[in-house]
């Protein structure tokens, strides 16, 4: 069972993209993905993205293939209304972009109790777009992955994932991937010859999960970035094994 933890359903601003779900769910599930873990892309660009996560949890309703990843926003005061919400839809994880919605990851101590009392995982994104990508006059600055390794070694209780990054930016946090139970990295823009191989040589190979980064990129590209030139049972374990230790798919 390939699990994709990376994927997105909705309209991007700056260039079109088909983000219909159905036809986001089609192109995965061509390339061999079984079960979708997906935000509304919307949101990303909203200044309360938590409007489209209602919309979200009826589309995935019904679909054992879905399982929605809501957006959330600390900073807004209705979030734990928002967590109380996603409980009760059966949500396993919620993606944090503290870059677009303009605020501090570690702060809100409040916030990551609440977070840890649901189980959540959560996913933290470190970019959407490359910066070279986007559009001169609204320019996004990756959220640094140091950020990241630092609230998840002050928060060991809640599980957290890298989402997003650029190979050399796994690479720098390998040692506290290896080191925290609670840390992961999706791969899904690992960029560069041989990204995956790389960061499964530096010992990675249990904490690397499968993300397509769809419909922003294409599905064909981010299974090939796992399955080229690596053996059968690290591919098994990328694609499917420590999703199904993080989540229940």
């Amino acid at each position: 069972m390939v699990v994709d933890v990376a994927a997105f359903t909705g309209a991007w601003p700056t260039h079109p993209v088909n983000g219909r779900l159905d036809d986001v769910v089609g192109g995965l599930q061509r390339v061999g993905v079984d079960r979708i873990l997906v935000s509304p892309l919307d949101a990303v660009w909203c200044r309360n993205p938590h409007l489209y996560n209602g919309s979200l949890y009826r589309a995935c309703e019904g679909r054992d293939e879905l399982l929605p990843v809501p957006v959330v926003d600390p900073s807004i005061g209705i979030w734990k209304d928002e967590l109380g919400e996603a409980a009760e839809a059966g949500v396993q994880a919620i993606r944090l972009l503290p870059n677009y919605h303009d605020y501090s990851l570690g702060e809100g101590d409040a916030f990551w109790d609440a977070v840890s009392e649901h189980g959540f995982v959560t996913i933290v994104q470190t970019r959407m777009e490359d910066p070279r990508r986007q559009h001169p006059k609204s320019v996004v600055e990756d959220v640094p992955v140091k950020n990241i390794l630092d609230l998840a070694d002050r928060r060991r209780d809640i599980r957290f994932v890298i989402g997003g990054a650029r190979t050399a930016e796994i690479r720098s946090a390998s040692e506290a991937l290896k080191e925290q139970s609670n840390l992961y990295a999706d791969v899904s823009q690992a960029d560069g010859l041989d990204a995956v191989r790389i960061l499964v040589g530096k010992g990675l190979m249990e904490r690397l999960l499968f993300g397509s980064h769809a419909p922003l990129f294409i599905p064909e590209a981010a299974m090939a970035r796992v399955v080229t030139d690596l053996e059968d049972e690290v591919v098994e374990v990328v694609l499917e094994g420590n999703a199904g230790k993080l989540l229940s798919v």
